[in-house]
């Protein structure tokens, strides 16, 4: 019987986040008769990670030491030989690094990176521009999640533009998005009345997630509007979510805005709101918006990174300035007032992501993408529905 193709995944952690969740998505379907996938993580195990080893996949995690940490090129050079790992697949730039400085030690094992998100400001960093160009030598291909994250990748790190592809992050169409919840009884499991009006907004407690414009926008939409709240889920900076309870008794919205923290029971959140919105500064494919749309809801984001390559603005959302308080407030009132624009909008979303955005499309190409990495024939459509959905 033929070897597996071992494809090792190197990321910062498993912790609850965007990149995290696809990174599971990728072990949990490509572990079948053609492909093994194991797991690297340099920083932390996380909750994601909890949950994989519990489920019997394989999860290292390294401790990565402060600055740059050289002994770990040594230690991951270790795991590609005691594992006999065919393709490296290293998610975000720091695991890239690692991963593609000890893949040049090792016989050149061939490298996929993946951009899952820029930071902020972007900028190019001459050091690394350089040290981009000598790890090509082992980097068979480049993905960004968004067309944005691809011209990011070329004018920032200096990345051949014609090795980099773009492959959206996807929703399972399945389990809690699959379209049969009752909004109703999920809201009434929440303690929310007929007549309530919930704003929900999903992100790490982060800056780049600009969560005070929002709470800045909504103390006006709770003026004329009485029966509505803002739900905001995310864990992170315990320093900033601090500065948003600050700026929420500041603005004596304490009754009206409240700080979730991190919940597994978004998707349930999700159908229980009337409206997503999401204010970042930046964003490359937002899962949150992805999941908005994937239960129906009509989305309320930013015009910026790879925000308008999902949000189609006038049919699935709203798209607003970064950082415009006015504007936002008046495009959540526009679409809480609205009752059946907001219908239109969630349902036109859902299609969009069933036509566009599905996990069983984007792991189609990333089998494709796996299968060029390693010389192995192309027979698109042969990753198995049961490891799709596992």
């Amino acid at each position: 019987m033929k070897k597996p193709i071992h494809i090792l995944q190197v990321v910062h952690s498993l912790v609850i986040g965007g990149t995290e969740r696809v990174v599971c998505d990728l072990v949990r379907a490509f572990n079948n008769d053609e492909f093994c996938t194991s797991i690297c993580c340099l920083d932390e195990l996380g909750e994601f990670g909890e949950e994989l080893r519990s489920k019997g996949y394989d999860v290292k995690v390294l401790g990565r030491r402060p600055g740059i940490d050289l002994n770990l090129v040594r230690r991951l050079r270790k795991v590609y030989r005691q594992q006999n790992v065919d393709l490296i697949h290293a998610h975000q730039y720091t695991p890239y690094f690692y991963a593609a400085s000890a893949s040049l030690f090792n016989g050149g094992t061939q490298v996929i990176f993946t951009e899952h998100g820029r930071h902020y400001p972007d900028r190019i960093r001459p050091k690394r521009a350089f040290f981009n160009q000598v790890l090509r030598f082992c980097t068979v291909s480049y993905t960004g999640v968004s067309e944005f994250t691809r011209q990011s990748l070329i004018r920032y790190e200096k990345m051949p533009a014609s090795r980099i592809r773009v492959i959206y992050n996807g929703i399972q169409l399945d389990g809690n998005y699959n379209g049969c919840a009752n909004p109703a009884i999920v809201r009434t499991s929440l303690g929310l009345k007929k007549t309530d009006l919930l704003i929900l907004s999903v992100g790490r407690m982060d800056p780049v997630k600009d969560f005070e414009t929002l709470i800045k926008a909504f103390s006006f939409i709770a003026q004329g509007l009485p029966h509505a709240s803002l739900w905001i889920v995310g864990g992170g900076d315990s320093n900033y979510s601090e500065q948003l309870v600050r700026l929420i008794e500041e603005l004596g919205m304490e009754s009206k805005i409240t700080l979730l923290g991190s919940r597994r029971d978004v998707s349930q959140l999700l159908f229980a709101c009337d409206l997503f919105v999401l204010p970042s500064i930046t964003e490359a494919t937002s899962m949150t918006i992805l999941e908005a749309m994937a239960s129906g809801r009509a989305v309320v984001a930013t015009q910026t990174g790879g925000n308008p390559e999902i949000v189609i603005h006038g049919q699935t959302g709203l798209l607003v300035p970064v950082g415009d308080v006015a504007a936002l407030s008046q495009a959540m009132d526009q679409l809480l007032r609205g009752t059946s624009l907001r219908e239109v909008m969630g349902k036109a979303g859902r299609s969009r992501i069933e036509k566009n955005f599905t996990m069983e499309h984007i792991l189609l190409e990333y089998e494709e993408l796996y299968r060029e990495a390693v010389g192995m024939p192309d027979e698109k459509g042969a990753l198995k529905q049961e490891n799709l959905h596992r």
